[in-house]
């Protein structure tokens, strides 16, 4: 793996979605204003209205998933939660987030690289919990026809490779938890499957 190359992707992609933001932000500005005027009530606004709420909230939730982690701030959990309600609001995976503690950027960073993961395991839905146990992360996923086979080494507890865009978040989360020293343990059943990070 080469970290030099993960770094500068970060990077990037921090700077995509610190670019994002602003116009979003317009967007919605622009729409409470209209709602001022009292013409917000069409279902074209509406639609609007949703549609930069999502978007906001995806690019809050991949800002911290694949942008850079080096700052040693910890984020609260007001916070975390505030971008997972809005992140997790639609109707599919249901998430429960048992963490009432603030996290480092780059613990938060690895989680939610591994609810992506998580989301691609369960693809016809489910619930995921993510606890923590003193410095153990467990991520516990529950659904019918989860899929491990080709995304999970339950030998090396590793994840595989992964090629294509929409499979990426697993090669980040390998590198990241190689980066941090992080064991990672797997253990499923027919119906659930258990990630626990731990140092």
């Amino acid at each position: 793996m080469l970290t030099k190359q993960h770094d500068i992707a970060a990077l990037i992609s921090s700077r995509i979605c610190h670019d994002l933001i602003s116009p979003i932000g317009a967007i919605s500005n622009g729409l409470e204003l209209l709602a001022l005027t009292g013409t917000s009530h069409s279902p074209e606004l509406a639609l609007i209205t949703e549609s930069v709420n999502a978007a906001n909230a995806k690019v809050r939730f991949l800002r911290i998933a694949f942008g850079d982690a080096t700052s040693n701030t910890a984020i609260s959990p007001t916070e975390i939660t505030d971008i997972l309600n809005d992140f997790y609001n639609g109707p599919g995976t249901s998430l429960i987030w048992a963490i009432k503690t603030p996290l480092e950027r780059h613990d938060l960073r690895l989680l939610f690289l591994l609810l992506l993961c998580a989301e691609k395991m369960a693809p016809f839905g489910g619930a995921i919990a993510v606890t923590q146990t003193g410095d153990t992360f467990m991520i516990s996923i529950t659904g019918k026809k989860l899929r491990s086979e080709g995304f999970l080494d339950f030998i090396s507890n590793r994840f595989h490779s992964q090629y294509g865009p929409p499979l990426i978040q697993f090669n980040l989360a390998q590198v990241q938890l190689d980066q941090m020293k992080y064991r990672m343990n797997l253990a499923r059943t027919q119906n659930d499957l258990c990630i626990s990070i731990m140092p």
